[in-house]
């Protein structure tokens, strides 16, 4: 995960220090460092990359913590009706936005077929992971950064701490110190979060407030490039294998940052009323959509511009 990560930690009680809460994000950036570590398939080493490697050839076991998250995204798969799909790679790859380079239309295609969540198949009692299709690929980027940060977010509670700020890049989360049912009734407990203009990222389009819970963006304005005036971004459809056009940014939230990351993919590519039905069927998620002509369509009753 090549972000800037922002840490901001209150200290609420006279057994806090500024030595200790620098202590606790330090060790919070070490597990940052190692979820990324873990979870890229960039890394040759990485236990995703010997899954990718042996697709259509052989089961491969992996770690108890990679299987779970792998789990998790399929169970999102699922609830998505496949729009959130990790095997988006197979033709994800072929896209270049350094270079700014359009994939050919049927090598495209040809990639596209190997996206399917249902390639991935697992084995629970062996721990395995098999990719059934050769050319399927698999990549956790819409995931495994909330992942990061509930492992952050957990690193820092166990230090003691219970009012903090964790941002990466877009993707956060904010704990108040209070239950959720208390801050419902003092807004003041809650942290204030803007949500960036798809347009100007000088402007706000609203502000949310956030007692315990994560919040995370997709948008079309994050990695992307334009040519002969359309704008090719990063947010694949996986039926398609073009970037997904029926939004231009979704902020969804919820109580793990995982599960807002992955979320907030899934709307962007189903669209606003797809979207706003899939959220509704998401216990105590919330989402703010701005969809393709810039309307705002939202679940959240407190958001304000």
């Amino acid at each position: 995960m090549t972000t800037t990560v922002d840490f901001q930690i209150l200290l609420t009680s006279d057994s806090h220090s500024a030595t200790a809460a620098n202590v606790a994000i330090d060790s919070a950036i070490d597990e940052i460092k190692r979820v990324t570590q873990v979870f890229s398939e960039w890394e040759p080493k990485s236990e995703i990359s010997a899954v990718n490697k042996a697709a259509g050839e052989k089961a491969v076991p992996v770690s108890p913590e990679v299987f779970r998250l792998i789990s998790e995204a399929l169970r999102i798969s699922e609830l998505s009706n496949g729009k959130f799909d990790i095997t988006f790679k197979s033709a994800g790859k072929l896209w270049d936005f350094r270079k700014q380079t359009i994939p050919e239309a049927a090598e495209l295609k040809r990639a596209a077929a190997s996206i399917d969540y249902q390639h991935v198949v697992l084995d629970e009692e062996k721990q395995t992971v098999f990719l059934t299709v050769a050319g399927t690929q698999i990549g956790l980027g819409g995931i495994a950064k909330g992942y990061a940060i509930d492992r952050a977010v957990q690193v820092i509670r166990n230090a003691g701490f219970d009012v903090f700020y964790i941002n990466a890049g877009g993707d956060l989360y904010a704990s108040s110190g209070a239950s959720i049912k208390d801050n419902a009734k003092n807004s003041a407990k809650r942290w204030k979060v803007g949500i960036q203009h798809p347009d100007n990222p000088e402007s706000l389009i609203a502000v949310l407030p956030v007692a315990n819970g994560a919040v995370a963006t997709s948008g079309d304005y994050e990695r992307y490039f334009e040519k002969n005036g359309t704008r090719y971004h990063h947010i694949i459809d996986p039926d398609t294998g073009y970037p997904a056009n029926l939004s231009r940014s979704v902020t969804v939230l919820t109580s793990r940052a995982y599960l807002a990351d992955a979320l907030a993919t899934a709307v962007f590519v189903l669209g606003p009323a797809k979207g706003v039905t899939l959220i509704e069927n998401v216990p105590e998620a919330e989402v703010l959509i701005i969809d393709k002509h810039g309307e705002i369509v939202s679940t959240l009753p407190h958001a304000s511009p």
